[in-house]
């Protein structure tokens, strides 16, 4: 089973999740999953390091990712693409950063849901753009899209772009084709680029399934610009590959004439874990699936049990959880008192926008027996 892990082995693994705060802070914030990667990727890797073949690699087409990256958008989404309309990038930040650079202008707002993955603030903000927040709305049934407030912020002359998050961090939210629908129909009314992160898109749980948004009409793929990877799927980011796609005759000509020296020559590492995975690690990507759906069921028994002030509603993908503690009573960023008080590291909900005062983000790609640790030490630090 791949959730049978060394807890060693993982305290004491290289990269941030772990060395950030040290092995003895159960680390359980930054979005690397402890699970060990498909044994069929790894072969792959080291297959490549022990040819040699680490120099220059083509830049002319066919590229077999792109072929891969079409390959199984068709297969597990039915969208059905041209490799030819993708540019690889290194990752999706780059990728998102090169559409707003490229496709708005300085000073134009961007419009996307809050609570928000927290690059998204500063890669809009440090690219001299103006954040436009449209708050999601919660209810029992889930998260959904305020699309009233959407249009009212859309329609300011300056608002030229919207980025999704789909399926979305930290809510864990998937939109279904009406949703998607809606937000295009928006975006052509107010001329907005639909900028879609999909990073997440092979980690949707039933009943749900991922849609890509350009995939809904011939519009949404006039709209789109879309960015996504393989490296969630497979626990691989160091390795860095990502895919920046538009159909759009619009949008994919200014995609398209990025100069490949301003994007950077992309890793083969990073390409050859990508083919792998889409290809030969599918029924591990199964297995994970299965085993982040149980862990996501587990979290929901384990604060029950310890927590039960704090609130939450199992996401419907990702591994990321996003729990609402202000009835703790630990003010706006409780993840301070888990850490200092409980020696569990979660992602501080501040960090998110103002939407996530009082909460935290918790990563439940691990082990059940490292997630029973760190609710137990969430339970500490409050005394209990």
């Amino acid at each position: 089973m791949i959730f049978d892990l060394d807890s060693e082995r993982v305290r004491n693994r290289p990269g941030i999740k772990w060395g950030r705060q040290g092995p003895d802070v159960l680390a359980a914030w930054v979005a690397d999953m402890d699970l060990e990667m498909p044994d069929v990727v790894l072969d792959a890797v080291r297959a490549r390091i022990d040819s040699g073949g680490l120099g220059y690699d083509f830049y002319d087409l066919p590229i077999p990712v792109l072929a891969v990256f079409a390959q199984r958008m068709e297969a597990a989404f039915g969208w059905t693409i041209d490799p030819a309309d993708t540019v690889r990038v290194h990752d999706v930040i780059q990728g998102l950063e090169l559409a707003i650079t490229q496709l708005t202008e300085p000073g134009d707002g961007v419009i996307f849901q809050t609570p928000a993955y927290p690059p998204f603030f500063s890669s809009v903000e440090g690219h001299g753009r103006r954040v436009v927040a449209n708050p999601l709305i919660h209810s029992d049934d889930g998260w959904r899209l305020d699309l009233d407030h959407f249009d009212a912020v859309a329609s300011a002359p300056d608002v030229t772009a919207v980025i999704l998050c789909q399926p979305h961090n930290p809510c864990g939210m998937v939109m279904d084709a009406d949703e998607i629908s809606a937000v295009i129909e928006l975006a052509e009314r107010h001329d907005l680029v639909v900028i879609s992160d999909e990073i997440h898109c092979d980690l949707v749980y039933e009943p749900r399934r991922h849609i890509p948004v350009a995939s809904v009409s011939e519009l949404a793929s006039e709209r789109t610009v879309t960015v996504t990877a393989a490296t969630k799927s497979f626990n691989m980011a160091g390795l860095r590959m990502a895919f920046l796609h538009s159909a759009s005759q619009r949008y994919r000509p200014v995609v398209k004439a990025i100069p490949t020296r301003l994007i950077g020559g992309i890793g083969i590492l990073g390409q050859v874990a990508t083919v792998a995975g889409w290809t030969d690690a599918l029924d591990w990507l199964a297995e994970l699936v299965e085993g982040l759906d149980s862990n996501r069921r587990l979290l929901a028994d384990l604060l029950a049990q310890r927590l039960p002030e704090v609130r939450y509603r199992p996401p419907d993908a990702t591994y990321l959880a996003w729990l609402d503690c202000s009835e703790l009573g630990l003010g706006d960023d409780p993840a301070a008192t888990f850490v200092e008080h409980g020696r569990v590291y979660l992602n501080s909900g501040p960090d998110f926008g103002p939407e996530g005062a009082g909460h935290v983000r918790i990563n439940f790609a691990t082990s059940p027996a490292m997630l029973d640790d760190a609710t137990a030490r969430m339970a500490k630090a409050i005394g209990r």
